[in-house]
């Protein structure tokens, strides 16, 4: 993962100089940033742009696939030419279990350290370029959110390929294409499903014709259908809740009160767990008795079926 060379970066991505001048674009555009190269494998973000002195930077090839585990369900997130990565010194919150990102074939990373702190210096108005393409990346992050929010899988399955065909598609005689391989496993991943029902899905799809497998990716034939609304998802305002002071909160500035409360509380719970082990042991015992009634039983009835048959007893006109 070394250093391979420098890139006229808004020569590339002129996006990001949207916000200057005429003038200001013609000079931009001479500016080179250092170029780092991403083989395929795990990829530790923050370490690489530790050890190279930047804060943040751009994709110019490859793919990088970002996967977050909640527990045993894991979400994945695609990032590709033009998306932006960052430092992000933030706490991880605790829900998330682990966040890996992987290249899944070699990629280039343009890097933002100090020759971009300096471009930007020169001409502000890069920094608002940048935002935005922050915010743009922020926009198809919320709408693959939506997505997984469809009742149906098959929706969702069609929505995202065309989300994803606005970054990687093109339009075709045919129809559009979609050109990444990805294997129902991961499409589950992007749109939070199982394999096994995206691989209905898909068959699904296929067979009504909405899309149709070509060359390891996908050819789209057919949009999803809009959503008509009647009206609109009428909701009351979220809004946060003024500061008040509790009873509870009031009651805690006086220090031996909150003792005394602590204790009772804690009285409260031991109580309460012993008679829920008082509870769980006769519950146990009522068990073992109802097992050791049924095995009786059973055995009553095995003995009986598989016992000497009787013999019919003699009618009243038989002779002795």
């Amino acid at each position: 993962m070394g250093f391979t060379s420098a890139i006229r970066l808004f020569e590339l991505e002129p996006d990001l100089i949207r916000f200057l001048s005429a003038e200001e674009r013609a000079e931009a555009v001479e500016v080179e940033l250092p170029v780092r190269a991403l083989p395929t494998g795990v990829i530790d973000v923050r370490e690489l742009f530790v050890r190279t002195g930047a804060f943040g930077g751009v994709l110019l090839d490859g793919m990088l696939l970002q996967s977050v585990r909640l527990g045993e369900h894991a979400g994945l997130r695609l990032l590709g030419p033009g998306d932006m990565l960052s430092v992000n010194e933030a706490p991880r919150s605790a829900l998330v279990l682990d966040t890996v990102c992987r290249a899944t074939t070699p990629t280039r990373l343009a890097m933002f350290g100090r020759d971009l702190l300096l471009t930007a210096r020169r001409w502000p108005l890069l920094v608002a370029g940048l935002h935005a393409r922050g915010e743009e990346q922020t926009e198809r992050l919320l709408t693959q959110l939506m997505i997984c929010q469809l009742p149906r899988v098959d929706d969702r399955l069609l929505s995202l390929m065309w989300l994803l065909a606005e970054s990687w598609g093109h339009v075709t005689s045919s129809g559009t294409t979609m050109g990444v391989s990805l294997t129902h496993e991961a499409l589950g991943g992007l749109i939070g499903a199982r394999r096994p029902t995206v691989t209905l899905a898909i068959g699904e799809l296929t067979e009504s014709g909405a899309i149709l497998r070509q060359d390891g990716g996908w050819l789209l034939l057919r949009r999803p259908e809009p959503a008509i609304r009647e009206h609109l998802l009428r909701l009351e305002d979220p809004r946060p809740l003024e500061s008040r002071s509790s009873d509870w909160a009031r009651r805690a500035g006086d220090a031996a009160e909150l003792r005394s409360t602590h204790e009772v509380l804690q009285d409260t719970v031991m109580r309460l767990r012993e008679q829920h082990l008082r509870n769980a042991d006769q519950m146990r015992d009522r068990l073992r008795r109802v097992h050791a009634t049924r095995a009786r039983v059973a055995e009553r009835r095995r003995k009986a079926a598989t016992g000497p048959a009787r013999r019919p007893a003699p009618s009243s006109g038989s002779r002795p």
